[in-house]
C-alpha cells in the first residue's frame, strides 16, 4: 500500500519546489470552470516539462508503474494523457488535501 509513498513525496516536493509553480497552483479557485482548471494544468505540465523533464518522466513513471525505460517508449501523446493524469491525480490530489487549500481545489 505505502511502497512507493517515499518516492510520490519527494517527487510531489520536488515539483512544488520548481520557480513558479506555487503561483500556477495558486490560480485554482473552488468554483473554477473546467476550461479554466485544464488551461492550469496544461501550464503546470509544461513549466514542469521545461524546467525538469527527469522528474516529469519520474511522475509519470510512478504513476503508471512503469520503469524510466518504459516510460521513454511512450508515444507523446501517451505520455501527455500520463502526465496529465499523473498531476491531476497525484500532485493535484495531495495539495487538495493539504492545509494550503483547506482541503478544496
Amino acid at each position: 500500500m505505502r511502497n512507493n509513498l517515499a518516492e510520490k513525496l519527494e517527487i510531489i516536493g520536488s515539483i512544488f519546489e520548481i520557480d513558479g509553480m506555487s503561483k500556477l497552483l495558486d490560480k485554482f479557485k473552488k468554483d473554477q470552470n473546467i476550461v479554466q482548471f485544464n488551461a492550469i494544468v496544461i501550464q503546470i505540465e509544461s513549466l514542469l516539462l521545461k524546467n525538469n523533464a527527469e522528474l516529469a518522466d519520474r511522475v509519470v513513471g510512478i504513476s503508471l508503474g512503469k520503469t524510466a525505460e518504459e516510460v521513454g517508449k511512450l508515444s507523446d501523446s501517451e505520455y501527455a494523457v500520463a502526465l496529465r493524469n499523473a498531476i491531476t491525480g497525484d500532485v493535484m490530489g495531495f495539495f487538495a488535501s493539504s492545509g494550503h487549500t483547506d482541503t478544496q481545489k
